[in-house]
């Protein structure tokens, strides 16, 4: 593997690019690009310590309550199946062990489960893997290192927008590299920060979301990670239904002044809200727009994801067998 300088959250090479405000706490950041590495980063990037204050109770919802809207959680299940028939049939179209690091809820391990896949999930605090929990899918709480599992122990690994919240992913994608067999899959999705939809609306880009992700991959950085790291891209993708065409109405309604994300917390479910209150007139304003907007960010998502353009990168890989 190819020698690279890797950014520390204070690197004297990062140039910024523009401010951000997380939406959640008031906190301002900043974007920038390091010169050494090439990734885009968010500056300065949260202490170990201090990660949990952009996390608070409501972001993983009430448990035993909807996150979101029933439609968009049968959505994601539908699509989960998908992603899961993926990687089995990369994976030989045999089923395994597969860990899913930020596993959440666990929905995406369960498309696994009735495939008859033995899962297992990580998290990093007792109440964000309590719902995966609760459906009865093991989840190691803490970090990845000390690693609980033998290096070749996993069949698949997923990592569902999970990475961007790694301050290095290439530590990170050298621990999953070594915890799968030879021939081993990976799945991992990233929101795209080379798209159009990022560049246009910049720090109103609903997939920004500050300082929560940490690294915003483009096509090139992420490819060159798993490069690096020992992995062989098999498919890629820059569509995922569930998200696009939402946040290209959401990233619109933020560039448009309105109360940034209002939309994505209006329809959260009620244990589940981020935002605070906002007045009638704009959560009026949201929604009529919104709706206007959504008639055409369908098709305009699906045409940008074809054309290798969309706010999402999904790349299937494999671990490359003489590394």
């Amino acid at each position: 593997m190819a020698n690279a300088m890797r950014c520390s959250p204070t690197h004297d090479t990062v140039a910024r690019l523009f401010g951000a405000r997380d939406y959640v706490t008031g906190e301002d950041f900043a974007v920038g690009h390091c010169a050494g590495c090439g990734l885009d980063l968010t500056q300065p990037q949260p202490a170990p310590s201090a990660v949990s204050a952009y996390y608070p109770a409501e972001y993983y919802g009430r448990l035993g309550a909807r996150r979101f809207p029933a439609p968009v959680e049968w959505a994601q299940k539908t699509l989960y199946g998908w992603r899961a028939r993926a990687v089995e049939k990369l994976a030989g179209n045999r089923s395994g062990r597969v860990l899913d690091i930020g596993c959440g809820p666990g929905a995406l391990l369960e498309a696994f489960r009735r495939r008859g896949w033995e899962v297992h999930g990580t998290e990093l605090t007792d109440d964000s893997a309590a719902r995966a929990r609760q459906a009865g899918i093991p989840v190691h709480v803490g970090p990845l290192e000390p690693f609980p599992w033998p290096e070749g122990h996993f069949d698949a690994v997923v990592m569902w927008h999970v990475l961007e919240h790694c301050p290095d992913p290439v530590p990170v994608l050298d621990r999953v590299r070594r915890s799968l067999r030879p021939g081993g899959v990976l799945l991992v999705g990233v929101p795209n920060f080379g798209s159009p939809e990022a560049r246009l609306t910049r720090d109103g880009w609903f997939h920004l979301d500050v300082p929560r992700h940490l690294v915003h991959f483009t096509g090139a950085s992420l490819e060159g990670a798993l490069a690096e790291t020992g992995f062989e891209i098999r498919a890629r993708s820059f569509f995922a239904p569930e998200f696009d065409a939402f946040s290209l109405v959401q990233s619109a309604l933020n560039r448009a002044g309105l109360k940034h994300n209002l939309l994505y917390d209006v329809l959260r479910g009620r244990g589940a809200k981020l935002t605070g209150a906002a007045s009638g007139l704009q959560i009026a304003g949201t929604l009529l727009l919104g709706a206007a907007l959504a008639v055409m960010a369908l098709p305009l998502t699906t045409v940008l994801g074809l054309a290798g353009q969309g706010s999402t990168l999904t790349v299937f890989a494999v671990k490359e067998s003489a590394l």
